[in-house]
């Protein structure tokens, strides 16, 4: 199970041409119901399904869901711009992490965005998302629900976060490119 994650994983970022298949049902079954047998009843029937992931933000998403991040670095910072992306793809991919998701929840920038701020405070002074499909506007991805039978994750790359001074209608808000 971690090797098909870690597959796809590996996928996503390139390292790998075609894209995995997921687990069927009988590897499931040879896999997990050793140990899931002992701990059910009888009467019980488990149906095993593969994993499907819903991707954010990066070319791997669906267009609607793909956005870059704008970020102000503080200016008293010695932190190189490369080191700041670097370790904001860091802190997007360990928010996504599989252990902080269950299928069916609903992702929010906010929450996100707090994550990413504690984690390279002092460096940065502001982090926001702007979606890239022409027709959304900033705040267009504050909240994204995820049906029953997906999971998050997300496809950020480092061409997807740019370092900004400021704040302008032009950088945050997406106007029918």
């Amino acid at each position: 199970f971690p090797v098909t994650i870690r597959a796809f994983r590996q996928w996503l970022a390139g390292a790998d041409t075609s894209e995995p298949n997921p687990p069927s049902q009988d590897e499931l079954n040879n896999l997990l119901g050793p140990s899931l047998n002992t701990i059910k009843s009888v009467s019980d029937e488990i149906i095993y399904h593969p994993v499907n992931y819903k991707l954010l933000f990066g070319p791997g998403a669906d267009p609607s869901l793909q956005a870059n991040f704008n970020v102000v670095m503080n200016p008293n910072s010695a932190a190189s711009n490369a080191d700041v992306i670097a370790r904001i793809l860091t802190a997007i991919n360990q928010f996504f992490s599989l252990s902080n998701w269950d299928f069916g929840d609903t992702f929010y920038f906010t929450e996100m965005s707090t994550y990413v701020m504690n984690q390279l405070a002092p460096d940065i002074t502001n982090f926001v998302i702007v979606p890239k499909q022409s027709g959304q506007y900033f705040g267009s991805l504050f909240q994204i629900k995820c049906p029953s039978n997906q999971i998050f994750l997300s496809s950020a790359t480092a061409s997807e976060i740019n370092i900004v001074s400021g704040y302008t209608s032009t950088n945050t808000i997406v106007t029918g490119k």
